[in-house]
């Protein structure tokens, strides 16, 4: 039977709530980063996503980190044939009758992050355990455990997708990183049989100097025959937003969205060398005007 361990920092943070988050981001950015945040005049990238987190809240963010209500906006921006198949949403998981689902599919929480199930085979999943963990997902708030502002209000639901990976194939994940409509540098994660490996590169798929905690892609990268499409859609979501990253999927030779991912590791994970946290902040204009 397959599980998923019961965990999470998500689930006991009422201590924290009631720090001010501009204290709490500079607690938070100290212990990670290893140095005073500056919020008066940023200059890295970590630094800007923390200024961003506290001074720019557009209703957009929440309608767009909801994994649920980002399909209209894709559908709405670039159409609709990226999206996934959606098999249903659920206000609660007790809604969820998983006969009416087809074998393999993936559940998540509109508001999560790497909160998913992953079902092969109904036959090999433990549905109430499931049914225990999305309960726990429904009650988190990722607002707090980071301050990121875009999951504050989104009402919770359970999201039930098709399985893109189902049958082992490999899943290349394509993070463009955009500002204002404009991608610079993509990310690029492979995912082979739950095995990670990550590197950054420019949009020629030049390798950049980044380190990672995951292990290096093991083979060249070859440009996808859709790459410039991939990018035509990275260009026209990101459009109006100071920075998102754009995550797109590959599988079997098609695109699919993924998701807009506008704190990447909150702003808070130690960026090396330091010069590429210089470098990705280079081309962040923050809004002259706070919300």
């Amino acid at each position: 039977m397959i599980r998923k361990k019961l965990t999470g920092w998500f689930l006991n943070l009422k201590s924290s709530r009631c720090v001010p988050d501009e204290k709490y981001l500079a607690r938070k950015y100290k212990k990670r980063i290893g140095k005073r945040l500056n919020l008066q005049n940023p200059r890295t990238f970590t630094e800007k996503v923390q200024w961003l987190k506290l001074n720019w809240r557009d209703d957009t963010l929440t309608r767009c980190a909801d994994k649920y209500e980002v399909r209209k906006f894709v559908e709405t921006r670039i159409g609709s044939e990226l999206l996934k198949k959606l098999y249903g949403v659920y206000d609660q998981a007790e809604d969820i009758d998983i006969n009416q689902l087809p074998d393999a599919f993936v559940l998540k929480v509109n508001h999560g992050c790497k909160q998913n199930i992953f079902c092969r085979k109904k036959s090999e999943l433990d549905w109430k355990h499931s049914v225990d963990l999305l309960k726990q997902y429904l009650n988190a708030n990722h607002y707090y455990p980071y301050r990121e502002w875009a999951y504050k209000n989104i009402i919770p639901r359970i999201v039930c997708e098709e399985h893109l990976t189902k049958d082992g194939q490999t899943l290349y994940e394509y993070g463009f990183y955009c500002y204002d409509g404009v991608p610079r540098l993509v990310e690029i994660t492979e995912d082979k049989s739950g095995i990670r490996r990550a590197n950054m590169f420019d949009l020629d798929l030049n390798l950049l100097e980044r380190k990672y905690t995951l292990p290096t892609l093991s083979e060249p990268i070859v440009k996808p025959a859709q790459f410039e499409k991939m990018l035509e859609h990275a260009s026209g979501l990101s459009r109006g937003f100071p920075f998102v990253r754009i995550d797109l999927f590959y599988v079997n030779n098609r695109v699919y969205f993924g998701e807009m991912t506008f704190y990447p590791n909150a702003g808070l994970k130690k960026i090396q060398p330091e010069s590429f946290d210089f470098l990705l902040g280079s081309y962040l204009r923050l809004p002259a005007e706070r919300f």
